[in-house]
């Protein structure tokens, strides 16, 4: 059970490089001001933070992690498709990370973040298991070239963290760049490659709050196995309706509430 309140800044699918620089540094500081004003205890950045690949993704890359570092508290970044536009070892360099999956807890909640690019169109699986993870790209038709999968070793990771969570009655919430439900994404955008196995995963515990994904470029939501699973707007799509940046989640013992750059209450849902 949480100790006490807690709220957290969230943005999901900057793609910077797409537009006007000038204008996307001016609306992430509006993002920043937004998140300083309500005191959240950090930020999340979900996933396909640039555009471009190649040298063009490094240039990206520089860019927005700059415009990012000047904000002024703990911002932890997940690893989407187009993030790794650039080399993975540059990306994790500019984000400060030390790998692309890891955890943090606060409040007494273990935050969990997974990263959906372990296998990818590129990589080449040793482990027969692995091999299997990539081959759904080739029979299912919701994995495709945007996504990836998580591979053997981050499963058994992520099982232990969840074991780890249930001594520790730490409650648990997740963060992807892709969705891991069909209802939470379009198949044009698709899933996490692996989805089923790592919701069999999931399901297997009841600490789990929620996990937050991106990728859509637009919002969705569905609760299953007692978990929150909801698909985050893009900062992308700011300038077309509804005109959504980024948001916020304030979570206590009994509910999440999440809320969009104006404080627009967006979703308000019981925590069981």
């Amino acid at each position: 059970m949480a100790e006490s309140s807690l709220k957290f800044g969230v943005i999901t699918d900057i793609h910077y490089g797409n537009g006007d620089r000038i204008e996307e540094k001016n609306d992430l500081h509006t993002c920043f001001d937004f998140w300083r004003k309500n005191r959240v205890a950090f930020v999340v950045q979900l996933g396909d933070l640039i555009d471009g690949k190649g040298p063009e993704a490094v240039e990206n890359l520089v860019g927005a992690t700059a415009v990012l570092r000047e904000y002024p508290g703990p911002l932890y970044h997940v690893a989407g498709n187009h993030c790794l536009g650039a080399p993975l070892d540059r990306y994790l360099e500019e984000t400060g990370l030390d790998a692309p999956y890891y955890t943090f807890s606060i409040n007494g909640i273990r935050f969990i973040v997974l990263h959906g690019m372990d296998i990818n169109p590129e990589s080449k699986p040793e482990t027969t298991s692995d091999k299997a993870r990539k081959n759904l790209l080739n029979h299912d038709p919701w994995a495709n070239l945007y996504c990836g999968a998580v591979g053997e070793e981050q499963i058994h990771w992520l099982e232990r963290q969840l074991d780890e969570t249930r001594e520790s009655r730490e409650q648990v919430i997740l963060f992807c760049h892709f969705p891991l439900l069909k209802e939470t994404s379009d198949e044009p955008h698709g899933l996490l490659w692996n989805h089923d196995e790592v919701t069999d995963v999931l399901r297997r515990y009841d600490n789990i709050i929620a996990c937050f994904t991106g990728h859509l470029h637009r919002s969705a939501y569905l609760k299953r196995y007692g978990i929150h699973f909801m698909t985050m707007a893009p900062f992308l799509k700011r300038n077309e309706p509804p005109h959504y940046s980024c948001g916020m989640i304030e979570l206590d013992n009994a509910s999440m509430t999440v809320y969009d750059q104006n404080l627009d209450k967006l979703h308000t849902l019981k925590i069981d």
